[in-house]
């Protein structure tokens, strides 16, 4: 037993060296339908995992996901099913009157790499596994009639968040949005990928990529330049120190979609 212990730990070790935490991760995002955004009507937020922004791959269990609208002033859970038209989720809410986010967490799980490819739990449960990491996955979706930007560029304070300067949405095209990037509240240097719907059929691919940087405002500072019109998501991850034993990384992964019209 003590043999076969360390034996998979020196695999592990090496593993490490050789495969990325979250090679085969999916990027977990949250959106709407930009259509109808008539206030009082009813809505439905959509959450895809999935490595192709606007084509969900596969729906989180619902036990692992959480949402949120949140307004100036208050709060309100929805309820998340799973979609039957489609491999995602889905939760229903009235459209505000106001701005507001639509905020998601797909609570930690752990993930480990087997000969029968990646299955879900540790290596206590997976005896063949040569690594295992904890992945844990926050996005929001900004919404509703814009107003004050301090709503907007108020954390809301999740382990990693990905915080509007300014609306996004009012961001003329060819011009830069504006975010700071922090991990458990403090700035993270850190890169940056951005798209829009309909770049690219590849998964895994971004039409931006850019590295945080420090300014008159602070560090951590990350420019997205907006060349389209349409729902665009930006993307940031890192990895944090896990407190178990045999979880070889945490994996935090973070999105934010906004609609951007490209009107003057």
């Amino acid at each position: 037993m003590f043999q076969s212990k360390f034996a998979r730990a020196l695999i592990i070790g090496v593993t490490g060296c050789l495969l990325g935490s979250a090679a085969t991760a999916h990027e977990f995002i949250a959106s709407t339908d930009h259509t109808d955004v008539t206030p009082g009507s009813t809505a439905i937020l959509t959450m895809d995992s999935t490595h192709q922004f606007g084509i969900p791959e596969e729906a989180e269990a619902t036990k692992h996901v959480r949402a949120q609208l949140i307004t100036t002033s208050r709060k309100t859970d929805l309820e998340v099913t799973t979609n039957p038209d489609a491999p995602n989720l889905v939760a229903s809410f009235t459209y505000p009157d106001q701005s507001a986010w639509l905020r998601t967490h797909r609570l930690p799980v752990v993930w480990s790499q087997t000969p029968d490819g990646w299955q879900e739990g540790d290596l206590d449960q997976h005896e063949d596994a040569i690594t295992s990491s904890r992945y844990e996955k926050f996005s929001k979706h900004l919404i509703g009639s814009s107003q004050s930007d301090a709503f907007i560029t108020t954390p809301l304070n999740d382990k990693l968040e990905i915080v509007p300067l300014a609306d996004p949405r009012t961001t003329a095209i060819g011009t830069d949005a504006e975010f700071q990037i922090l991990l458990d509240g403090q700035p993270l240097t850190t890169t940056v990928l951005a798209t829009y719907a309909g770049f690219t059929d590849t998964p895994s691919s971004w039409a931006y990529y850019s590295e945080t940087l420090s300014d008159t405002r602070g560090s951590a500072i990350a420019k997205v330049r907006i060349s389209s019109p349409g729902l665009w998501v930006v993307r940031v991850a890192t990895d944090v120190a896990d407190q178990q034993e045999g979880v070889q990384v945490h994996n935090l992964r973070a999105t934010l979609t906004f609609f951007v019209d490209g009107r003057e």
